[in-house]
């Protein structure tokens, strides 16, 4: 098999010096590998895959050592990756070593596993090519997803690595034959290996979080195997099917997008199609998730809200976009916490208790009589010393409803996580509008890029606290107002830190004067905010 650029063979040298050549060395090396230390574990299974792709070895060899030491390799793997999920981007230094440490063992795993098939002979059992090439597939497919999980772009030479290995099983006719997986427990062929790669980057991992991510992996376990990769056109014409090209260095497409790509095979998704209709009519009939094999940690209705979006990306072909977005290139402010967005969008005010008077300081008495006024250079230093701090971005992409933004790696700000509130105000724009991180990932320039959803309305700074006789030495609080958008189907809301929503709250608002408003039902809660419907108190 000829080798992609990002995964060429090592040379075989004489210098290699691996401290096991075979099985029985290999077992006796493993059995002094003090796994419960994840990290330096890691480092010494990668040291020694390193030089054992160096080594000359026969292909029989080679492979029961690949095989002795893929258990290990995927405990230090799944072990070091939980350390990145659920983090803030751009991942810190310490945690993009991690991740770096992580993506180089699945390449050297893989390049084991290709160099077995490299040096294979013509006489080389079918069987051992099924078995080689689900084993190589599942490195890519790991790659893949383990870049999903921290919401970073994957290199492109991976769609080259999982078509080039399935296109080599499928040429000797063991694609669909299922081999032992002994590290996860089943038996699973290279077509579903295959299959579940293409249909998970289709799911728009970047827009999932950790929860959502790990449902819809342990899913396509199970719904891969229902969808038969074929070498011509499935005859069913309802649903739009998938296609791949494997000269192409992406994943699977429709025809309406092939964009030149010519196809290659076909994912026939009918019958996943149904099993997902299936599954949507029983949880709308009361079925409990768990009953369906979902798993146990599923609920409603976030549950049968995912499978909704998965059958229209996997079966229908529509993306969740309402709006097409138009390029731009322009430069933007960005802020990025509620009192931020708080302070700039009342005009630079820093935020004080309303309707308290307060007594003037012997500073400000001299500055109002020199100068008429108080001076602003003490707020003025506070903002300048980061306390509402703008960070510079670029806005690539806009619509009415959302934009893409990016910071480039070199640029300084905060970290960033899925459905955060986010200031963005556009260059030619005066005011900062209020959205949410729908997507987030770094891409392979390390450049940080997030796609918006604008929240609907000019958004307002108002204070708010708390009524009744428990609350009544309760101090405001910064909050944003959103007006009613009847044009949007959009009521009028309140954005709120997070944890404030209490079913039938009123809350004393505060802007140019106090009213009082009844907190009606939670529109969006956020990593760090509530969005929440209002109606007058009475």
């Amino acid at each position: 098999m000829s080798n992609m650029s990002e995964f060429k063979l090592p040379e075989i040298s004489a210098d290699a010096r691996p401290e096991f050549t075979d099985s029985a060395s290999c077992a006796a090396w493993l059995a002094e590998l003090p796994l419960v230390n994840v990290a330096p574990s890691q480092i010494r299974l990668l040291d020694q895959l390193q030089e054992l792709n160096r080594f000359n070895l026969p292909s029989a060899e080679r492979l029961e050592v690949l095989e002795a030491l893929r258990g290990p390799v995927y405990f230090v793997q799944t072990e070091q990756i939980k350390k990145l999920a659920n983090k803030p981007l751009p991942l810190t230094q310490v945690e993009r070593g991690i991740f770096g440490q992580v993506v180089a063992l699945w390449r050297e795993l893989l390049i084991g596993y290709e160099r077995c098939l490299d040096g294979a002979g013509a006489d080389q059992r079918e069987s051992q090519t099924a078995l080689i090439c689900q084993r190589g597939l599942d490195c890519v497919a790991s790659t893949m997803f383990d870049h999903c999980r921290v919401h970073h772009t994957f290199p492109a030479a991976c769609w080259s690595a999982l078509h080039q290995l399935y296109r080599r099983v499928d040429e000797s006719g063991e694609a669909a034959t299922a081999v032992g997986d002994s590290v996860k427990k089943i038996d699973v062929s290279c077509a579903e290996v295959y299959v579940r790669a293409l249909l998970f980057i289709v799911a728009d991992p970047n827009e999932q979080q950790q929860k959502q991510l790990m449902q819809i992996c342990g899913w396509l376990e199970n719904w891969a195997q229902q969808v038969p990769v074929r070498r011509s056109a499935p005859e069913d014409k309802s649903l739009p099917p998938l296609l791949v090209d494997f000269s192409a260095a992406t994943g699977a497409y429709r025809e309406a997008d092939a964009g030149g790509r010519s196809a290659s095979r076909w994912l026939d998704i009918g019958e996943l199609a149904r099993t997902l209709k299936k599954c949507v009519v029983l949880l709308r009939k009361g079925e409990p998730p768990a009953s369906l094999g979902l798993g146990e940690d599923c609920t409603m209705p976030g549950v049968e809200q995912l499978l909704v979006l998965l059958f229209r990306l996997w079966c229908e072909g529509k993306n969740a976009r309402a709006q097409a977005r138009r390029s731009v290139n322009a430069k933007a402010k960005v802020c990025s916490t509620l009192a931020s967005m708080h302070f700039h969008i009342s005009g630079g005010k820093t935020f004080r208790q309303p309707g308290r008077a307060t007594e003037l300081t012997r500073r400000e008495r001299d500055e109002i009589a020199t100068f008429g006024h108080t001076s602003m250079r003490l707020e003025d230093a506070f903002v300048d010393g980061g306390g509402y701090a703008t960070e510079d971005w670029l806005l690539q992409e806009e619509s009415l409803s959302g934009m893409r933004i990016v910071r480039p790696a070199a640029s300084s700000g905060g970290r960033y996580t899925h459905i955060q509130l986010i200031g963005v105000r556009p260059a030619d724009a005066k005011n900062f509008l209020v959205g949410v991180a729908r997507w987030i990932r770094t891409d392979e320039k390390d450049d940080l890029q997030i796609g918006v959803r604008i929240i609907p309305g000019v958004p307002r700074a108002v204070a708010v606290r708390p009524t009744g006789i428990n609350a009544q030495a309760e101090k405001f609080v910064p909050a944003l107002y959103c007006p009613a958008l009847a044009a949007l189907s959009s009521p009028a809301c309140l954005i709120l830190p997070p944890g404030w929503y209490r079913p039938k709250r009123v809350l004393e608002v505060y802007s140019d004067s106090s009213e009082l408003l009844l907190l009606s039902g939670v529109i969006e809660r956020g990593s760090d905010f509530d969005r929440v419907a209002i109606e007058p108190a009475h």
